[in-house]
């Protein structure tokens, strides 16, 4: 009986000794990147959207669409775009930058569309429906990827700048059986200079 309780100790040891050296291989380290600028600039809803009710938040009207004016994102339907003018206004620091790039954090948002990864994915009752962005070229972009929206700074006196960041927003089929109701979606952006 004592040589079967060594044995279970000694196996009980090796296998705390086999977890303890297991944890110690789940050591790792961040490494931070990043750049601090001196630019100051403020985005504003322009034509097509609005103001929202936080800092920072801009409002698209999607208005009432019929599942019968959309399409798939392979179709490009595109008659039901909504356009989205935002106003870049940047009052100091903006002299060494020629341009501002907007890029979208659709997993931050809503999330990616289920069945189609290329869209937002909607909040609401409807079903079978996704949000696509269009791009200044009036192309559907890909939100899982990398795509951004860039626009040239207008040099403002002599040290602020302006841009007029124009692109749109559509409903897109997503392949799932329709049902209406509604279809909201929140996107987060992030607008980087260079």
């Amino acid at each position: 009986m004592k040589k079967l309780t060594v044995s279970l100790a000694i196996l009980a040891a090796m296998g705390m000794s086999v977890a303890g050296t297991a944890n110690a291989a789940n050591n790792g380290k961040l490494v931070f990147n990043g750049t601090l600028t001196n630019i100051t600039c403020d985005i504003a809803a322009g034509a097509g959207a609005s103001d929202g009710t936080n800092l920072g938040e801009i409002n698209v009207d999607m208005g009432n669409v019929s599942f019968s004016d959309i399409g798939r994102f392979a179709d490009n339907k595109l008659e039901t775009a909504s356009p989205i003018q935002l106003l870049v206004d940047c009052t100091g620091g903006a002299a060494q930058y020629n341009t501002v790039s907007m890029r979208f954090i659709a997993r931050q948002g809503s999330g990616l569309d289920n069945l189609d990864h290329k869209l937002l994915r909607t909040t609401g009752a409807a079903d079978g429906v996704g949000i696509g962005l269009l791009n200044a070229s009036n192309q559907l972009m890909d939100l899982s990827g990398n795509e951004t929206i860039d626009t040239p700074l207008i040099k403002q006196g002599v040290d602020g700048a302006r841009a007029e960041i124009n692109f749109g927003a559509v409903y897109v089929l997503n392949g799932a059986t329709t049902n209406p109701g509604k279809a909201d979606g929140f996107l987060p952006f992030v607008m980087d200079y260079q």
